[in-house]
């Protein structure tokens, strides 16, 4: 049985009605955004990215599948150990921007 992704998004700014930051498991993970008329993802983790890790669409709606399919393929593609390092650069990086942001 395939394993549930659960991804979330959020607004980027709260004024802004066309720009999201996905998360999964509390670490952001990538961004949809209009741009003109065509809508953008991509997966943004620190790592090195392939090319059909980004994409446009005419819809929100279009560009939340397309990204979900190519954040469940990073998952199947890449070692869990990538994956770990990966997210343990981003949680510090986290970490470190809210120390920033409490001073």
């Amino acid at each position: 049985m395939a394993k549930t992704i659960t991804l979330s998004a959020s607004l980027t700014w709260p004024d802004v009605k066309n720009d999201f930051i996905l998360r999964h498991d509390g670490l952001a993970i990538g961004r949809i955004r209009q741009d003109g008329g065509t809508w953008t993802w991509q997966i943004t983790m620190p790592m090195t990215m392939p090319l059909w890790a980004r994409g446009t669409a005419d819809s929100l709606e279009e560009s939340k599948r397309a990204f979900a399919a190519a954040w469940g393929r990073l998952l199947n593609e890449t070692s869990e150990e990538r994956l770990e390092r990966a997210w343990e650069l981003e949680r510090a990086v986290e970490a470190r921007q809210q120390r920033r942001d409490a001073r």
